[in-house]
């Protein structure tokens, strides 16, 4: 059985489970509320019930006051929902809103999904997952070595599964001890998150979404908060590889399209006369320029008028000058233009 849950003063709706606390059906929708400990310890996620009925579904360390419990406060982290329900709740506004975390996080799971290219799983406890914005970036720190920023590739809806795409590059330690050293249930540090590419949740536009390479990790990041919050405008991804079949969650992708209405996809391949690997071509700025002016020329095919459209794009900087300059040719307003340009290996 589900219950219908309406925010105050926001609005926002979603559905909640009889089986699932309010907290964590929030933020399988999307929803972005304060909490910390996630288990009835901090008080970091009260809110306060206007109407409706809940279940406190497990015992806690944090006690409201006799006036609090009279007035309807509650912990989100530890209620269900028994009716259709109003609470009056702080939201994350953006950004400024998200604390920086420190939080030791477990190895589950290492997926080699190409032989240059590894999706990391980890896992925070269930007492700190992690809160973020789809889009952001975290330091990772493993072993001894200095620490890697890399984007979230995860939906903050699921905030204890963090997942990480690592392109293998010689030479380089990190991505070296990744591929070859490190082991299921290491302990990996987590720091964050840091970053303002984040989804603009209050735009109501058809969205273009263009990733280069592994820089698909922030994107499909915000598609699945997209997802997550069933936004209605229209979604495309044009997801450009240097190298035929490097587009290594193809399958995600198509599965998208063939489950949303209104999401599109498009895979290009870059004009790889060279014969360099990718990481090799995401290091030659001539490559990687070549390659995003080719995206942009398939993109202005489909969308002449980019003007009202919101653009998220991720791309090494060194390769973006083209493509964004096309892509403003075509109308597109420099406010609606989302860029994530961190290196990425």
């Amino acid at each position: 059985m589900s219950f219908r849950v309406r925010l105050l003063p926001s609005g926002k709706e979603f559905t909640a489970e009889k089986n699932e606390t309010v907290l964590e059906a929030a933020l399988r929708s999307g929803i972005a509320l304060n909490y910390n400990c996630n288990n009835g310890s901090c008080g970091g996620c009260g809110g306060r019930i206007k109407s409706g009925q809940v279940r406190e579904s497990q015992q806690h360390d944090f006690h409201f006051s006799d006036t609090q419990k009279a007035q309807g406060h509650v912990l989100l982290c530890v209620i269900t929902a028994q009716s259709d329900l109003e609470i009056e709740v702080k939201e994350a506004g953006g950004i400024e809103d998200i604390p920086l975390q420190l939080i030791p996080t477990k190895v589950e799971l290492m997926e080699r999904v190409q032989d240059d290219t590894l999706i990391l799983h980890l896992r925070t406890p269930r007492s700190q997952t992690l809160r973020f914005l789809a889009g952001q970036h975290l330091s990772l720190a493993i072993a001894d070595m200095p620490p890697r920023s890399k984007s979230l590739a995860s939906c903050p809806c699921n905030a204890m599964h963090l997942q990480f795409h690592i392109r293998r590059v010689p030479g380089d330690s990190f991505s070296e001890y990744v591929f070859n050293q490190l082991k299921i249930s290491q302990t990996v540090m987590v720091e964050g998150p840091w970053g303002n590419f984040s989804l603009d949740e209050n735009s109501n536009r058809p969205i273009i979404f263009v990733a280069y390479e592994t820089g698909f990790a922030s994107i499909k990041s915000i598609i699945e908060h997209a997802i997550a919050l069933e936004l209605e405008q229209p979604l495309h991804l044009y997801w450009m590889a240097h190298r035929p079949g490097n587009h290594y969650l193809n399958n995600l992708c198509r599965s998208w399209l063939d489950a949303l209405d209104n999401f599109s996809y498009t895979a290009l391949t870059g004009n790889d006369l060279s014969g360099e690997s990718s990481w090799e071509a995401s290091a030659d700025p001539a490559v990687g320029l070549r390659d995003m002016e080719a995206a942009g020329t398939a993109i202005v095919a489909d969308h002449p008028d980019l003007a009202g459209f919101d653009v998220y794009l991720t791309a090494p900087e060194s390769s973006t000058e083209g493509i964004v300059g096309l892509l403003q040719r075509h109308g597109l307003p420099k406010g609606q233009l989302h860029l994530d340009v961190m290196r990425r290996f």
